[in-house]
């Protein structure tokens, strides 16, 4: 299955240029663009189900901060890669803060920018070499605040698999890839710090069991 990504970038040489380096990735399909955020918006309001945002932070119209926030808000399992000319830690903690996973800057080298979308995608945060900020501190930050609590979207496929739904069924239930619905199930295995399937069944089953109320 080919991870589906959408770029958005307010110059056409860049998104092509991204394009072209991607191309020859069998695994990765870029099924849209976008020039700003109002068009980045609007792709996934209008039924667009990538496994990954690949987005600029300066853009007209709606910038890609104030577009990740939206997304990330309305779409959390959908990841955002931030990639951007600026490379202040200001801007990179902006994106982060309105949700972004991961930020590399335009001078990164192609070997790098495969590594952070697989790692993005995988539900792990990327850093670029070549930032200010290192990648553990910011997920030292994050676990402090982030274990043991799981998003709306994560109660959701923890519910259906206590009801035995398997990932094929419960991707098509919610209408995302089973690549999406794989990484949601790491971060929950991460988060309830349990090891296996099994396990996490089990739990899935024993909270329903007691009807639970889950987070959200």
């Amino acid at each position: 299955m080919s991870i589906k990504i959408i770029i958005a970038d307010d110059h056409q040489l860049f998104i092509d240029g991204i394009k072209s380096i991607l191309a020859p990735e069998k695994e990765i399909c870029v099924i849209a663009e976008a020039t700003n955020g109002f068009e980045l918006i609007k792709c996934i309001e209008n039924g667009m189900a990538p496994d990954l945002i690949i987005t600029d932070i300066r853009m007209p119209i709606i910038d890609g901060v104030t577009a990740t926030r939206a997304l990330t808000k309305n779409f959390p399992e959908i990841p955002v890669l931030a990639l951007s000319m600026y490379d202040q830690s200001a801007d990179v903690i902006e994106m982060l803060d309105a949700g972004a996973k991961g930020y590399i800057t335009k001078n990164v080298e192609r070997t790098e920018l495969l590594t952070s979308i697989k790692t993005v995608i995988c539900g792990d945060y990327y850093f670029s070499k070549k930032l200010p900020i290192k990648v553990e501190d910011w997920k030292k930050q994050r676990t402090n605040t982030e274990t043991g609590r799981l998003t709306k979207r994560e109660n959701e496929i923890l519910e259906l698999i206590a009801k035995g739904r398997s990932t094929l069924e419960i991707a098509q239930q919610l209408k995302i890839s089973k690549f999406t619905i794989d990484t949601h199930r790491k971060n929950i295995h991460k988060k309830l710090n349990i090891k296996s399937n099994v396990g996490l069944v089990n739990y899935a089953i024993k909270e329903s069991n007691q009807n639970h109320s889950f987070d959200v």
